[in-house]
């Protein structure tokens, strides 16, 4: 490739958007050789169907199935023979000219393959048009999924499935997208799930309002009644249930008719009270650090609190309550309005971390104690967390959190946050991360003031503290950087990353950047499964020669591409309204990198996302001819301007030959809870889907291997040109399984790794500061 950047990206990484002229890296050797067969088809039409019947493989063919719909894969795996990797194509006793039978195929081509389907559902109480998304990856991988593990049990509490289950679906989440499947197994990448579900309608309007008001009951008495639900449901009579609801806290409608003895008109009553606008909304990010209203120093606001908590409790318990039965409660909780399920998860989580003192009275007021049931936990998990994230001052840290200075404020009472994180009561969602590395922060005295508007209200953000800088998963920066060697990712936070000399020795950096066009449809999704089956679409038999095995090169891998320097620009003043010096500054991020000698600057101008590749096994699988991609050597990329569909260009198609891409047999394979029975509107939303295009002309598969700044370079490189990409690490994934992923989540950029980054990482010593 004889490209060169142009003037405009070497000579300021600050200067203006201007398009350059399209420049394609030159394919492989022998890439787009071969003639596909011309009789089959797919939903890009480049193809036509040999005939219009197409038989569909029953599930006694396939060894696959999903999670929504039941299926049991491993009952269905061993009625096939395992058979060792696909080392070259065509198979042993076949020819290109070979026809495989269905069941040979689904053995050659699908055996260890993932399969990707999507799921749109409907938003519960909202207007129609407004849809969850879901992605399900269904595979024999013994390598595990996409997702990363959770290092500790407290970050499981980033996620909350309401019907509480051993192994809860992203479907099953309060908070979505789903938290337990949101981080990728790779530093600064998500999953499949949190990608599409992304794209979602998560703000969608769901207006709950109700007259109806609880009586006026005093701060004590709530008090005393919380603490007396801790121990649960007590009263075993319908009669005394009745009365400590009716007598207390609500008015009974039907008392002197028909009084509401039975448990689901007490549930209806209370869901009823709740619904009220004037109480607090859990579901707005604002309101979503728990500690500022239990701690607060407005009597009305925390008295207001706690007649609100003392409500979703009652509720909380006779949902659960062994009266009501598992069908009902089923029923009943995924068509409660959002404002009442986050209601139940603050009455779960406060009754699970915090117990009530009995309250001291005086004259002029009365003093309430909290004992924090699960704040040992709490002091262990920051301690894990500091020490993966390589803390520069541990020894401050480690003080803290020990036996410390009887003088000292109690590190729960140091902040809001701090006091969130140490009793446990944290609502599902991104607040997490931020109460965790806050509580950190107010755990290091030498952090001073220059650290406290750190916020979860400002994702994109991140800061430098000594020779490290920290950024948050959401953060463009940290995406990029989660690739670089030594950089570990915990529960949300990316780092310790690179220094730079552009911002001060401890200093906020809230990041610009542009909102990139790559989203999700309705079809899309829908569309998911059919448009990514490793066999293409379904026929009688399948031509040896509609596929192939997709070859990167590994052995001739560059090691010219480092990471010079990250530099910062400051765009505006301070965010914050204080006036105070410490307010952040926003500023443009770029990353310099010194290239065969030359300093090459990219700007990190959109905030992309890296989607992690699932794992496959029996890998490298074949990769059926319609699935157009190209390779690209990382050290010829930054010759290669509007790629696809960027977020700056309208899609172009690259001039030479290629691959094509397919559609495939539907519905094989579902999963728990899942009908496949159709509606009528159903059916004419599967016929759309059926004929429906993603916005993909071809995937540009970047060869990154080697030492980890060539993945740094081919993600910053995604970032300033606005392309989400999948990353695939090819000791778990093969290459045509990843570009198979990027056609399901309708992204143009695949970059391949061989695990650079795991190479001599520094172990962290950790020290006894006692």
């Amino acid at each position: 490739m004889n490209g060169s950047i142009s003037s405009g990206m070497k000579s300021d990484f600050y200067g203006d958007d201007n398009h350059h002229a399209e420049v394609y890296p030159t394919p492989k050797s022998g890439s787009f050789n071969r003639k596909p067969s011309p009789v089959r088809t797919s939903l890009y039409g480049r193809r036509r169907y040999r005939d219009s019947t197409v038989p569909v493989i029953s599930e006694s063919q396939s060894h696959r199935g999903h999670p929504r719909d039941g299926n049991v894969s491993e009952d269905i795996t061993l009625t096939l023979p395992t058979l060792p990797r696909v080392r070259e194509w065509p198979p042993q006793c076949y020819t290109l000219h070979s026809d495989l039978q269905p069941d040979e195929a689904e053995q050659y081509i699908c055996q260890g393959a993932p399969v990707f389907t999507g799921y749109c559902d409907d938003v519960t109480h909202a207007a129609p048009g407004n849809f969850h998304f879901y992605a399900v990856i269904d595979n024999d991988s013994t390598k595990g999924s996409d997702r990363a593990r959770f290092q500790c049990e407290a970050f499981r509490d980033v996620s909350l499935s309401l019907p509480t289950e051993k192994k809860p679906w992203p479907w099953e989440a309060l908070e979505q997208p789903s938290m337990a499947y949101c981080f990728g197994k790779s530093p600064g990448t998500v999953t499949l799930n949190y990608w599409a579900a992304a794209s979602g309608n998560l703000n969608a309007t769901v207006e709950v309002n109700s007259k109806i008001k609880p009586r006026k009951i005093g701060l004590l008495a709530t008090l005393d009644r919380l603490r007396y639900l801790e121990g649960g449901l007590e009263e075993s009579e319908s009669e005394e249930l009745y009365q400590s609801l009716y007598g207390n806290l609500l008015h009974d409608p039907e008392k002197h008719t028909e009084p509401h003895y039975g448990m689901e008109k007490q549930i209806a009553d209370l869901i009823t009270v709740l619904s009220r606008s004037d109480w607090i909304d859990f579901r707005r990010p604002e309101n979503q650090m728990v500690a500022k209203f239990f701690t607060s120093r407005d009597q009305n606001r925390y008295h207001q609190f706690f007649i609100q908590l003392l409500l979703a409790v009652e509720l909380y318990l006779r949902i659960h309550c062994p009266e009501h039965s598992d069908i009902a409660k089923r029923k009943l909780l995924p068509q409660l309005p959002p404002k009442i399920s986050w209601d139940l998860a603050l009455a779960q989580r406060w009754l699970e971390n915090m117990s009530i003192g009995k309250p001291q009275t005086s004259s002029n007021a009365s003093e309430v104690s909290f004992e924090l049931k699960s704040k040992k936990r709490q002091v262990k998990t920051l301690r894990e967390f500091a020490w993966t994230l390589k803390w520069p001052n541990m020894s401050e840290v480690e003080y803290a959190l020990g036996k410390g200075d009887r003088e000292e404020t109690a590190v729960e009472d140091r902040s809001a946050d701090a006091m969130s994180w140490f009793t446990g009561v944290i609502l599902p969602g991104k607040t997490l991360p931020w109460l965790l590395m806050n509580s950190l922060i107010d755990c290091d005295q030498d952090t001073g003031e220059a650290l406290k508007y750190l916020t979860y209200m400002h994702p994109n953000a991140g800061f430098q503290y000594r020779t490290n800088t920290y950024w948050s998963w959401e953060c463009v920066v940290g995406k990029v950087l989660g690739a670089a060697r030594g950089v570990n990712q915990i529960a949300g936070w990316i780092g310790p990353c690179n220094y730079s000399p552009d911002l001060k020795r401890i200093e906020i950096a809230c990041i610009r950047t542009r909102r990139i066009k790559q989203r999700l449809s309705p079809q899309d999704v829908r569309s998911m499964s059919k448009r990514t089956d490793p066999l293409g679409p379904a026929d009688e038999s399948y031509p040896v020669n509609d596929y192939e095995l997709v070859a990167p090169d590994t052995e001739d891998v560059t090691d010219a591409i480092r990471i010079e320097k990250l530099n910062f620009r400051a765009r505006k003043g301070p965010q914050s309204s204080s006036g105070s010096p410490h307010a952040p500054l926003t500023f443009d991020a770029a990353i310099t990198f010194a290239m065969e000698g030359r300093s090459l600057p990219l700007r990190l101008r959109y905030n992309v996302d890296f989607v992690y590749a699932a794992p496959c096994v029996a890998g490298p699988h074949p990769l059926f001819f319609d699935f157009a991609y190209r390779f690209c050597k990382v050290i010829n990329l930054h010759n290669v301007h509007h790629w696809g569909n960027t977020a700056t260009a309208t899609p172009v198609t690259p001039s030479g030959s290629s691959h094509s891409r397919s559609s495939s047999v539907a519905g094989r394979g579902s999963g728990p809870g899942r009908s496949n029975s159709l509606s009528d509107s159903e059916r004419d939303r599967e016929k759309a889907a059926s004929t429906y295009v993603p916005d993909i002309e071809m995937v540009l598969v970047v060869e990154a291997f080697g030492v980890p700044d060539n993945e740094v370079f081919a993600r910053a490189w995604c970032a300033h040109w606005g392309l989400s990409a999948i990353t695939a690490d090819l000791r778990r994934s093969c290459a045509a399984c990843a570009i198979r992923e990027a056609y399901a989540a309708c992204v143009s950029v695949v970059i391949l790794t061989n695990g650079g980054r795991d190479v001599d990482v520094e172990k962290v010593e950790r020290r006894s500061f006692a």
